[in-house]
């Protein structure tokens, strides 16, 4: 097992990206859905990965066209996160890495706690979810005898500020933050907790503030995977 810690930093942009895909790779793409993750989808597939990506379920909610593939994740649900593992699986190529996605700022943005009943709901969508799907995705390359599990945290730009300018936080944006801080914690544990774990390797990237926007951080994600392949 081998853990590779990496900071994003800025990189040229590539500005032509096709959809071509190799029989050899395939990937989940989750944490943030489909069309959010446009920018990773299609960093994935101009490296030569079969992709999968989860989709909301919302009515009306766009899925990937062919040849990605989508799958409406119900984040509540551990039988939704095995689902979606299994049907990966049967619908790529082959499964060899997942991508495990935690963008605070768009969190803050659509999360609001307001009674215990949205408290819930957050919960299982902000940090019950990554677990779910972490199990099922190391019990699944387990058995198909290997994989790589790569958790890239994007964090909220103006953190740092909080305590300087001692800005009120509302409840919702608090929760948030704070869940950010578990996905670190969750994605560093689970990395060490497996460190003995037969061919499966852990990737944890956080996003630099100065990358502007998901392609660039999308961008570095698949050149490291690519590095930590060529190191094995």
């Amino acid at each position: 097992m081998h853990v590779h810690r990496v900071v994003l930093r800025v990189l040229e942009k590539r500005e032509k990206l096709c959809y071509t895909f190799s029989m050899d790779k395939g990937i989940i793409i989750a944490g943030k859905d489909f069309p959010e993750t446009l920018a990773f989808v299609k960093a994935a597939s101009a490296n030569g990965y079969s992709v999968m990506a989860s989709v909301g379920g919302d009515e009306g909610a766009q899925i990937p066209a062919e040849p990605v593939k989508g799958f409406v994740w119900q984040k509540a649900s551990p039988v939704s996160a095995r689902s979606f593992v299994f049907e990966a699986q049967t619908a790529l190529p082959k499964l060899t890495h997942a991508l495990l996605i935690f963008d605070t700022l768009s969190y803050i943005k659509k999360i609001h706690v307001h009674d215990s009943q949205t408290l819930s709901s957050a919960i299982d969508e902000l940090i019950a979810s990554y677990m779910h799907i972490t199990r099922e995705l190391l019990g699944r390359f387990a058995k198909l005898g290997g994989g790589t599990l790569c958790f890239v945290f994007k964090p909220y730009p103006e953190n740092a500020k909080f305590g300087a300018r001692k800005e009120t936080v509302s409840s919702s944006h608090a929760f948030v933050l704070a869940a950010a801080s578990a996905f670190k914690t969750f994605a560093e544990q689970t990395a060490l907790s497996n460190a003995f774990a037969s061919g499966i390797d852990f990737l944890l990237c956080e996003e630099d503030p100065a990358a502007e926007n998901d392609g660039e951080t999308a961008d570095f994600v698949f050149s490291a995977l690519s590095a930590a392949e060529t190191a094995k």
